[in-house]
């Protein structure tokens, strides 16, 4: 039996009751759906903050994969609408950045990104159109930092006065903070106005060419090679390189071209960093002859010849040269005979025309067109940021005779005096390749370096005896009594090379490639005399005056 004697029933304060549990399900309602907020507010931040990231990594593939996967986000939409224009801008579609940049500041976003971050990042890789729109962006949100990079950009782009209205902007206690960078960009102004400004500077940075503003064109102040390059890339936006040539050096070269016609390379061991570039072409065209002018090599592509030959393991040796051989439908002629040759080093000691044909033949034609091919003949050449150096061509279609004319540098190939040095440097090193290079460093309008070389090295073939045989061919060219470059026996430091005398446009030219010291190389190097007469006393009589140069030690 239920006793209710003490119960009091009440339907207000069930009323009551009910309302509160309805209030503490929207409350709980209320702090799930903040914390749902929160949680996205939060997933929205790091995945901003993780595209902002990879932009400023240069990542851009993978920043780019991450905004398109933002269009589900509920927060963060301003600063995705800035990374996407950045994204753009990082990616060089300057109109797209440009047309995003304007939408957002029309429509008054508010954005949280690290904008110095990026404006450092633009200046620092001397982007300076980048740096230009961003900081141009920035500028009506006001503050000292987008002026400021707005003003290095304008100077960058030549616009001095722009640059200094920029600068009279700035607030005292920012001027007074960066003192050392603002005077440094009011003195780059002062030479703009000035109209001259150094940009290229040697390995001892001495200057090598500056920019005339007027002109809008490079002047050089050492002999023998074309700095437009360089002009093309300061008118781009400010910059300065300095560059593995020897200033001294090259003037030096320029007195022993005096009278003569032709180029000349030297390269620095091991990194074939180049210290001499000398161009003096007899057509007057002018330009980095040394470069890009391909020509006829002659018997120096013989040292190519000879490694296919050791490689293939025939041997023809010993043999009789009696000033021609038949090949094919014709004949191979020599300049000389040279009675018994007796192994492949004399051979190339003395530049045997005929010993050649009878190796290329038992060689065959495909070893040879592979040699040529892996020491860079028919190849895209070399480049060195915005410089481009030549490689040669060869023909690998033909019969016996052009095979024969092929493998002694006779007709149906081509090389430029780069590559020609290439080979010499490859065979000083024993098949390691290391790219050749002239620019060492480049610098932003601030003098902030925003680029260094670093060497490439590649191994072209085992470093075996077949190269060792190479070498001491190529030394034999000197030291042989019958060897090509006689005239240069005894000379300290010991050379290896090889020579070649061929038909150009104002008689014979004399073209030579080689390296020293032979026990430890230090220096490559590949000439051509135009019309200066045969390699073995013409090309002898101007190493001999080139050597004592670089044999004194580091230009």
């Amino acid at each position: 039996m239920l006793d209710y004697k003490d119960v009091t029933f009440s339907f207000q304060d069930r009323r009551k009751r009910q309302r509160r549990r309805r209030l503490a399900l929207l409350l709980l309602a209320l702090l799930a759906g903040a914390a749902f907020l929160g949680i996205q507010r939060l997933k929205a931040g790091s995945a901003v903050a993780d595209a902002e990231e990879l932009l400023l990594a240069g990542r851009l593939e993978e920043a780019g994969q991450r905004l398109r996967g933002f269009s589900s986000l509920m927060f963060q939409r301003a600063n995705v609408r800035e990374l996407q224009a950045l994204h753009d801008l990082c990616a060089g579609r300057l109109e797209e950045a440009g047309a995003g940049f304007r939408r957002l500041r029309a429509d008054g976003a508010a954005t949280t990104l690290r904008s110095g971050d990026f404006l450092s990042r633009f200046l620092d890789r001397g982007e300076y159109s980048r740096l230009e729109a961003y900081a141009g962006y920035l500028l009506p949100r006001g503050g000292d930092e987008a002026r400021w990079f707005h003003a290095l950009a304008l100077s960058a782009r030549l616009d001095a006065d722009g640059a200094d209205r920029d600068l009279a902007g700035l607030s005292a206690p920012y001027r007074r903070a960066n003192a050392k960078a603002v005077g440094l960009l009011a003195g780059f102004n002062r030479s703009l106005r000035g109209g001259r400004v150094d940009c290229v500077f040697d390995r001892n940075d001495e200057p090598l060419a500056y920019y005339d503003v007027r002109r809008g064109a490079s002047r050089p102040l050492v002999p023998g090679m074309d700095f437009a390059p360089f002009a093309a890339q300061f008118r781009a936006g400010t910059r300065s390189f300095r560059l593995t040539l020897d200033a001294g050096l090259q003037r030096r070269v320029d007195r022993l071209f005096q009278g003569r016609f032709g180029s000349l390379v030297v390269l620095e061991l091991p990194e074939s960093a180049v210290v001499a570039a000398y161009s003096r072409p007899r057509s007057g065209r002018g330009g980095d002859a040394a470069f890009r002018e391909a020509f006829n090599p002659g018997s120096v592509v013989k040292i190519v010849s000879l490694l296919a030959y050791l490689r293939s393991g025939a041997d023809v040796f010993p043999l009789e040269c009696r000033g021609n051989v038949a090949a094919g439908r014709g004949t191979v002629y020599d300049l000389e005979k040279h009675g018994l040759v007796r192994d492949p080093a004399q051979a190339l000691a003395r530049s045997c025309n005929v010993a050649f044909t009878r190796m290329a033949h038992a060689a065959g034609a495909d070893a040879l067109a592979e040699m040529l091919r892996r020491f860079f003949f028919n190849g895209p050449g070399w480049s060195d940021r915005f410089l481009r150096f030549a490689a040669g061509r060869f023909d690998p279609s033909g019969d016996d005779l052009h095979l024969a004319r092929l493998a002694s540098g006779l007709d149906g190939i081509t090389l430029t005096t780069m590559h020609a040095a290439v080979l010499a440097a490859a065979f000083a090193q024993g098949g390691e390749h290391f790219p050749p290079y002239l620019i060492d460093d480049a610098k932003n309008v601030l003098g902030i370096g925003y680029y260094r070389h670093e060497p490439r090295p590649q191994r072209l073939l085992a470093d075996d005896l077949d190269f060792l045989k190479v070498r001491q061919a190529m030394a034999a060219v000197v030291e042989d009594g019958e060897g090509t470059l006689r005239r240069l026996r005894g000379i300290r430091p010991r050379l290896a090379a090889k020579t070649g005398t061929v038909a150009g446009a104002a008689g014979l030219d004399a073209v030579i490639a080689g390296f020293l010291p032979y026990e430890r190389p230090r220096y490559a190097f590949a000439l051509r005399l135009e019309g200066a007469g045969r390699a073995d006393a013409a090309g002898a009589d101007f190493l001999r005056e080139l050597l004592p140069l670089l044999s004194a030690g580091r230009p």
